[in-house]
């Protein structure tokens, strides 16, 4: 995450659980986008679309409505990194989700919002310069408060 701030010349902190976001960025103290971060283990060539819940969209768009800033699904491939409006209508809506052995519960199979990778607006960013893992240890030590 820090990369892209770095990029985009903004701040960022980590979201309370009960906004399902990730991320707000600001700038000079003042909000400019909320954000959700993904970090995938495989090339944006991989698959066609990026997935996440209605739910996630529902809840940054309402969060955007209230807040009057954009909402931002960020995503950091292993090759690339790239970022789209939640504002934008997704290509397709199917039900997705883990099944079989990689289920949980009944709660893994949900209904999901497809973006095609091709709609992603590309950060310009070396990824060999940010850690696949940089967001996900970014989180997790804000989380725990370290």
């Amino acid at each position: 995450m820090s990369s892209v701030a770095k990029i985009w010349q903004c701040d960022y902190f980590k979201l309370p659980l009960s906004y399902r976001l990730d991320f707000a960025l600001s700038r000079h103290g003042r909000v400019i986008s909320l954000c959700e971060v993904r970090c995938r283990n495989n090339s944006i060539k991989k698959y066609p679309t990026m997935i996440c819940s209605v739910s996630k969209r529902e809840k940054a768009l309402s969060l955007s409505d209230c807040t009057g800033v954009t909402s931002v699904f960020l995503v950091q491939w292993t090759d690339a990194v790239g970022f789209i409006d939640f504002a934008v209508k997704p290509d397709f809506i199917a039900v997705g989700g883990r099944t079989g052995d990689n289920r949980r519960d009944y709660e893994d199979v949900e209904i999901l919002c497809h973006y095609s990778v091709e709609h992603f607006t590309l950060v310009d960013v070396k990824v060999e310069e940010v850690e696949v893992k940089d967001w996900a240890a970014e989180i997790k030590q804000m989380i725990a408060g370290d």
